[in-house]
């Protein structure tokens, strides 16, 4: 098993030497090998190593032991031991196994920034490869995911990528590897366990077939086409995505074949999201569908507390965050200015008494600067309309229109923000009214 190890090391071009690596040990019986093999081409190669464990809590004095065993281990081969516990995990539900996998990714991340590690070593084999792909196809993944778990990816190396669990078994009683077996891995509780307990052995019975070795064979042709159809979907990419604004033009999408369509959908939710998890067909499919309409402002719920928030012909992926309903009124003396915390502005009236003004108004008119409010009417270009409708046609997203100032003067609207004055306070004909300029600033702590 260590050759094997080795070439897959190599053949990936893993691990330089000089390179610090952060080795992912939970006491099992794969990260135990995988740290043993490691130590071993250490002798061959000059790098360094740094293990990370995590205790979750949720085996009691399991967990202890297994926190000890790493500890031990390490401490015999002079490697620096890095640990985090974590608290409050067993009241996640069916939300445990995604949370607690997400604490352990960020715990790894956060061990290489304080150590200056180059790379973040962890012991997924050929069957969790295997596994992965089937979880996939029952949840129903698209091509993407048929490539299962990548032997690289970013800074993250898996070098026991080749190698199945039944090879790692047989090397750590060989090799006398101390490691330690997880009860709840041996529970059909969870989908992986299912698959590896359930269905596995089912489809070897049923069907005298190695399916962990198929769908293993499976993700490496699939992880081989996917590298060709990267290469073309840069090019799309460049012409749909709009780095600027962070979203997706939705005529050129439109333009586009479904299958492009919805492979670069992909990529979004992977660039917004930071992983390829979670979304599925259907949500690719409802995606294209809501994309049909770009009239206004519309949101679609997504996995994983997310949002698609499609707004006059852009498409965006964001948090889903209930908007709080903001509601101000400030009272104002001009010439002056007023702050607006609630929306992180400050608005200035300045006279201008050379030039056009942007606002005319009467000697002591009493004015209010606030936000929308239901049924305001404004009178602007030679018509009178509701203000909503203005914002419409002006295109101005339905989650800003409430963060807009307006100018009320005598109870009358007379500058709104983003579309000027109305036109009952822009005429400087009545020699009594004063020209002011209207300047606008976002406040620095906003």
């Amino acid at each position: 098993m260590y050759a094997e190890f080795v070439e897959t090391v190599r053949k990936y071009k893993m691990i330089n030497p000089g390179e610090k690596v952060v080795v992912g040990v939970s006491g099992g019986p794969d990260s135990m090998a995988l740290l043993f093999c490691l130590l071993k081409y250490r002798e061959e190669m000059d790098f360094f190593l740094e293990v990370a464990h995590v205790n979750h809590g949720l085996r009691g004095r399991e967990s202890d032991l297994d926190e000890e065993l790493v500890r031990d281990f390490s401490r015999k081969y002079g490697i620096n031991f890095h640990v985090k516990r974590l608290d409050g995990l067993k009241d996640l539900g069916e939300n445990l196994q995604a949370i607690a996998r997400e604490k352990r990714y960020e715990f790894f991340y956060e061990v290489l920034e304080k150590t200056g590690a180059e790379k973040i070593a962890l012991a997924h084999t050929a069957s969790d490869v295997a596994e992965t792909v089937m979880m996939n196809i029952l949840r129903g993944a698209g091509t993407e995911g048929l490539c299962g778990i990548w032997p690289v990816r970013d800074r993250i190396i898996r070098p026991l990528y080749t190698i199945f669990r039944r090879e790692v078994m047989s090397f750590v009683e060989r090799e006398n590897i101390p490691y330690r077996v997880d009860s709840s891995n041996l529970v059909p509780r969870y989908l992986r366990n299912k698959v590896r307990l359930k269905l596995f052995p089912f489809i070897k019975e049923e069907f005298a077939t190695d399916i962990e070795e198929r769908l293993f064979n499976l993700a490496l042709i699939k992880q081989e086409e996917n590298q060709v159809l990267d290469n073309y979907l840069n090019k799309l990419w460049q012409e749909v995505f709009v780095k600027e604004g962070q979203y997706l033009k939705v005529s050129v999408l439109q333009n586009l074949s479904r299958e492009e369509a919805k492979l670069l959908l992909r990529r979004f939710w992977e660039q917004a999201t930071g992983s390829k998890r979670d979304l599925y067909q259907e949500h690719i499919e409802n995606l294209l569908a809501f994309c049909n309409n770009i009239k206004g402002t519309r949101y679609f719920l997504l996995p994983r507390g997310m949002r698609a928030r499609l707004s006059y012909g852009k498409l965006y992926l964001e948090k889903n965050i209930s908007p709080t309903k903001i509601s101000f009124a400030y009272e104002m003396n001009p010439p002056g200015s007023v702050e607006i915390s609630e929306v992180g502005k400050r608005i200035t009236l300045i006279p201008v008494f050379a030039g056009k003004g942007d606002l005319f108004l009467a000697r002591d008119s009493s004015v209010i600067v606030r936000n929308r409010r239901p049924g305001d009417r404004f009178t602007f270009r030679g018509h009178t309309k509701k203000l909503k409708e203005w914002l419409i046609d002006q295109k101005i997203p339905r989650d800003i229109r409430e963060r807009l100032l307006i100018v009320e003067v005598n109870g009358q609207i007379a500058w709104v923000e983003g579309l000027g004055a109305g036109d009952l306070f822009k005429s400087g004909k009545d020699s009594d009214l004063i020209p002011f300029a209207v300047d606008l600033e976002l406040l620095k702590s906003c």
